[in-house]
């Protein structure tokens, strides 16, 4: 029917809501533990998960093999969970990975300052209101640093979420409830255009893996683009050369997609202009 992400400030009750979604729709609930635990399967070592799951990478790791490798396993879960369908997903960003799915729905939760307190305090049994205060300040940093650095998103920015739901105003099965009622309107047209996009993006997904990983061709900030038969690249490379090499890949892979290159060549046009000047 559809696939829904979320994504909450801490102390909001987003994933009780989440799972109250799910349970009411007979769908699957992803949290925190089940992403990490699927990237963890794919091969992604324990020790660089704690360095880049929802952290600000130092200034050390954030040009990284392991962090580029940990945002591709993060997008390939978060695809794969979108595919089976039916599902809530809570954060990490999923709702970016799926933007443009048309059966997709996002809703960020947020509430006041004394609402999220109180429900820090009862989860976590502290009992110190500036202590509590803190902990809710760092993981509200942790999760804008997580958006900046890996997606250059601004979570003030709300014009990629469907709805912002302040959850101090309303009791979480009244809100469970009507999201629930939402999701089960959903057209089956619109269902099939969702699956038919889930799998273009995991089909670009794949041409990612193969020019990056792979085959090794340096392209900084790769964007792999499928829609219907065309596979659009857009990034930076050093050379021409380097574009032949993926576009000539990806022909012999996948002789029947029509390969547009977008990419930009940094030191072919530094030359050109070189050579212009004189």
């Amino acid at each position: 029917m559809a696939i829904i992400t979320l994504t909450r400030q801490s102390g909001s009750l987003g994933d009780e809501i989440g799972m109250l979604i799910a349970r009411r729709l007979g769908y699957t609930f992803y949290d925190r533990k089940e992403i990490e635990r699927r990237i963890v399967a794919k091969g992604f070592s324990p020790e660089d998960l704690a360095k880049y799951d929802e952290r600000k990478p130092n200034i050390f790791d954030r040009w990284a093999k392991a962090r580029e490798r940990y945002l591709n396993y993060l997008s390939m879960v978060i695809l794969e969970m979108a595919q089976e369908n039916n599902c809530v997903i809570m954060g990490r960003g999923a709702f970016l990975y799926l933007s443009d799915v048309p059966n997709h729905l996002t809703i960020r939760f947020v509430s006041t300052i004394e609402a999220r307190l109180r429900h820090i305090k009862e989860l976590t049994h502290i009992k110190n209101d500036d202590f509590a205060l803190k902990m809710l300040k760092d993981s509200d940093k942790r999760q804008r640093e997580f958006y900046k650095s890996s997606f250059q998103y601004d979570l003030k920015d709300h014009s990629r979420i469907h709805a912002t739901i302040n959850t101090a105003l309303l009791n979480p099965d009244t809100m469970a409830d009507m999201i629930a009622t939402g999701i089960k309107n959903t057209p089956p047209a619109i269902e099939e255009q969702g699956e038919q996009r889930v799998e273009e993006l995991i089909f670009a997904q794949k041409v990612a893996n193969k020019l990056i990983f792979e085959q090794n061709l340096r392209i900084d900030e790769l964007y792999v683009i499928v829609h219907g038969k065309t596979i659009t690249l857009r990034g930076l490379a050093a050379f021409s050369a380097t574009v032949e090499r993926a576009t000539t890949i990806i022909n012999s892979e996948w002789a029947d997609y029509e390969v547009i290159s977008e990419i930009k060549c940094v030191q072919d046009s530094h030359y050109s202009s070189k050579n212009k000047e004189r």
